[in-house]
C-alpha cells in the first residue's frame, strides 16, 4: 500500500485529511437527516449511485428493471430517496442486484487512490471530492429493503458459508492446534475488524 499512502508525511497528511474531512461529511449528512430537503439534497449523488448499481446489474443480469426513481419522498417507515423495481428477481440475480451498491466501494478507493497520486493542493476542487467521496460511501450501504431482496437467493447463503468456511480455514491453521484441541500459538493469528461509517 506504499503507493496510495506514500512514504513522506505529507502525503500522510493528506491520508489523513480526506479521510477526516470524508468522516467530517458523513457526520453533518447524519445532522441533516432533521431536514427531509437538506438530506435529500446532501446525499443525491449517493442515491443516483446507490439506485444505478441495482438498474445496471439488474439489466445485465436479467433482472429487467422497470421502474427507476431519485426523487426522495416520505412514507411511513420514514424517508424512500429512491428506488428501482425489477420484473424478473429470480434466485440467480437476487443477491448480485441487492448488493450492487457495494461497487461504489472500488470507486470510493479508486477516487481517493487517484486524488492522492494527484498530489491534491488545498482548494475548493479538494473539498468536492470529499464530498464526492462520502457520498459514495453512503450509497454503498445496502438498505433493508436491498438485504431482504439479497436474502431470497439460495446463491447468497452459499457464498456465505464458503467466506465463514474460508476464513475459518484461514483463521485456524492446521497444525496449529494441541493435543488438547487449543490454538497453540494464537500470537500469529490475527484478526482485524473493520469499521462502518
Amino acid at each position: 500500500m506504499s503507493h496510495v499512502w506514500g512514504a513522506g508525511t505529507g502525503d500522510h497528511g493528506w491520508s489523513f485529511a480526506y479521510l477526516a474531512g470524508t468522516a467530517g461529511v458523513l457526520w453533518i449528512m447524519s445532522q441533516a437527516r432533521r431536514s427531509f430537503w437538506l438530506f435529500s439534497l446532501l446525499v443525491l449523488p449517493g442515491t443516483l449511485g446507490h439506485e444505478l448499481c441495482h438498474w445496471l446489474v439488474g439489466k445485465l443480469l436479467n433482472g429487467r428493471p422497470v421502474r427507476f426513481t431519485v426523487f426522495p419522498r416520505r412514507t411511513e417507515g420514514g424517508l424512500l430517496l429512491g428506488s428501482v423495481a425489477f420484473s424478473n428477481l429470480r434466485w440467480y440475480n437476487a443477491f448480485f442486484i441487492g448488493f450492487a451498491p457495494l461497487l461504489l466501494l472500488a470507486a470510493a478507493w479508486g477516487l481517493f487512490v487517484w486524488r492522492l497520486g494527484a498530489h491534491p493542493v488545498l482548494e475548493w476542487k479538494e473539498a468536492g471530492t470529499v464530498f464526492f467521496l462520502a457520498n459514495l460511501l453512503f450509497g454503498a450501504v445496502p438498505s433493508w429493503q436491498d438485504l431482504r431482496m439479497a436474502a431470497r437467493s439460495p446463491i447468497g447463503w452459499l457464498l456465505l458459508a464458503g467466506a465463514l468456511v474460508y476464513g475459518w480455514r484461514s483463521f485456524v491453521k492446521p497444525g496449529a492446534r494441541s493435543t488438547r484441541g487449543e490454538i497453540a500459538d494464537a500470537s500469529h493469528n490475527s484478526l482485524s475488524l473493520d469499521c462502518r461509517v
